[in-house]
């Protein structure tokens, strides 16, 4: 942890903290930030730790099959149903239960699974005879359910449930200074000795990375697997990752004050941006004044074009 910024030490150290407890917890992030990583991570650090992590992705299957994969299933309560099927609810006895992207679960399904947390016992699918199962549940959703739960689109009672704990996993885009240390770990992983070069560093920095940690794993697997040399360079790097700076001759021929202003322009625009406009949130986000925003943004362009 001593590589990471003081924001990921702390994020990672509430994160190790509350792995200690019994409560549940809640990620919330965008597709691809690694909250199946942290969730992982929670019950490596449990108690628990020995026992099953069981992960089931609840936008994967139709309604009928999430319930059966949950709850499991006698022989012949539904067409299809040849045998005894056991559920993930009674696999995750003891462990830790993860339902991956739960603002997905429709919402009958949910009100069943805020009964299991409720009373620590469960009906399979056409049986008469309840299950006992205590797990630790870590819940995950790239929605805001804090805004689905107003909406109505998730139960209320079943969000105050889980949300014991609550933690939101920032994208990549908001901590871009993790970059070059999540490249030598993901290198590390392939184990060929390769680093990247400057040249595709600056230009790995330029992407507004939208598939966050998963795509940045993806890209620097991409490029190293294809790379022959130690040093992988721009020639090296996804044809995608090329094609989306917006000033390559910046990066290339431009110096250091220009490549900056190339940065901070890209920033202010990509979080205007993620916010779909609304710059009061993009300013408190980015923490600075509506003046600074455009003052910055002015000096940004000027400097582009100079």
């Amino acid at each position: 942890m001593s590589s990471l910024s003081k924001q990921m030490q702390r994020l990672l150290a509430q994160v190790d903290k509350i792995a200690t407890n019994e409560e549940p917890v809640l990620l919330l992030g965008e597709t691809g930030v690694g909250k199946g990583v942290i969730a992982r991570r929670i019950h490596e650090g449990s108690p628990r730790r020995d026992k099953p992590f069981i992960p089931l992705n609840c936008a994967a299957l139709p309604e009928a099959l999430i319930e059966s994969e949950l709850f499991g299933h006698s022989k012949g309560s539904f067409t299809g149903a040849t045998g005894t099927k056991k559920g993930l609810l009674e696999m995750a006895d003891q462990g830790t239960l993860f339902l991956d992207e739960i603002g997905e679960m429709p919402l009958g399904l949910q009100a069943k699974l805020l009964t299991v947390l409720e009373e620590g016992r469960f009906l399979p699918v056409g049986s008469t005879r309840y299950l006992d199962s205590n797990f630790r549940l870590v819940a995950a959703s790239n929605k805001d359910l804090i805004q689905e739960k107003d909406k109505g689109g998730f139960r209320s009672d079943l969000f105050f449930r889980i949300g014991v704990f609550v933690l939101l996993i920032p994208p990549l885009r908001e901590w871009m200074s993790e970059l070059p240390g999540l490249c030598d770990q993901f290198l590390a992983e392939i184990g060929k000795g390769q680093r990247f070069s400057k040249e595709a560093l600056e230009r790995l920095y330029c992407h507004s990375w939208p598939g966050n940690i998963r795509e940045l794993r993806n890209v620097v697997r991409h490029s190293a697997l294809l790379c022959e040399e130690d040093l992988i360079d721009l020639a090296d790097l996804p044809q995608w990752i090329l094609g989306s700076c917006a000033h390559p001759d910046v990066l290339e021929r431009g110096s250091l004050k220009a490549k900056l202003d190339c940065f901070q322009a890209c920033i202010l625009k990509r979080t205007l941006e993620d916010f779909g406009g609304d710059l009061d949130q993009a300013l408190q986000t980015l923490g600075i004044s509506r003046s600074s925003f455009y003052r910055k943004l002015k000096e940004a362009e000027e400097g582009l074009e100079s």
